[in-house]
């Protein structure tokens, strides 16, 4: 016997999850009134052990390959497995660190007057760079068509842009180093892009949503568990009970 249950979404909903408040365990829906949680970051074992406490009326955020069967002992045992291996991973770490630290401190306080010497010398010759930039570019999907309609936020703001008919856009305004633009699309995972300073006043840039970043939000269906498939012999003494 098995115990199994599979997780499916039948009715995607068209919400952007990157518009909803954050909440401890996902986010909150204003047009559904209830708290979307988002499994997107969890393993097999952490997904199994919601749903054995969880009736099954959840409103979720998955990646499509975590809609599929899962079954309590295998992902158990799994996860038991990596236990022992990742704690001697971390043995041997710890004890190379104690070995290596009385070496590696005497490194670098030796390499320290070298090094600013070096930064003095370079600094006469540095290349100015700018210190706000145009940032524009391409929005792609896995099989390199363009993706029109997607949204092109800076992080942490309400400005941003929207992409054209061939996927193409530039930024309502100019941006900083270490600013971060969020691309968001239904049905795929948020990507973002970090700003890195340049010499040249313009950036541009391509950004590809790969297969892997495609997701689904919605109520879930939860099967129920089964039973392994019965052979002939079993079948036959079940006759005479």
């Amino acid at each position: 016997m098995k115990n199994s249950f599979r997780l499916s979404v039948l009715e995607p909903c068209s919400e952007n999850f990157a518009n909803f408040k954050k909440t401890e365990q996902g986010g909150y829906c204003n047009s559904c009134q209830k708290e979307v949680i988002d499994f997107t970051g969890l393993s097999d074992l952490q997904v199994v052990q919601h749903f054995k406490k969880d009736n099954g009326n959840t409103c979720g955020r998955f990646r499509t390959s975590q809609l599929k069967n899962y079954e309590f002992e295998s992902v158990g045992i799994m996860n038991m497995n990596i236990f022992p291996k990742n704690l001697g991973i971390a043995s041997f770490s710890l004890l190379a660190l104690c070995a290596t630290a009385p070496v590696q401190s005497q490194e670098v306080a030796q390499a320290t007057p070298k090094m600013e010497m070096v930064i003095s010398q370079k600094v006469g010759n540095a290349k100015v760079v700018d210190e706000s930039y145009t940032v524009r570019g391409t929005v792609l999907d896995e099989t390199d068509l363009p993706l029109p309609g997607v949204n092109v936020i800076l992080k942490g703001t309400s400005i941003g842009t929207t992409t054209d008919y061939d996927g193409k856009f530039e930024f309502p305004q100019k941006l900083e180093a270490n600013d971060v633009l969020v691309f968001s699309y239904i049905g795929y995972d948020t990507k973002e892009f970090k700003v890195a300073a340049s010499q040249n006043d313009t950036i541009d840039i391509i950004i590809v949503f790969d297969a892997t970043d495609i997701e689904l939000m919605g109520d879930v269906v939860v099967g129920g568990a089964y039973k392994s498939k019965r052979n002939i012999f079993q079948k036959f003494i079940a006759l005479f009970k």
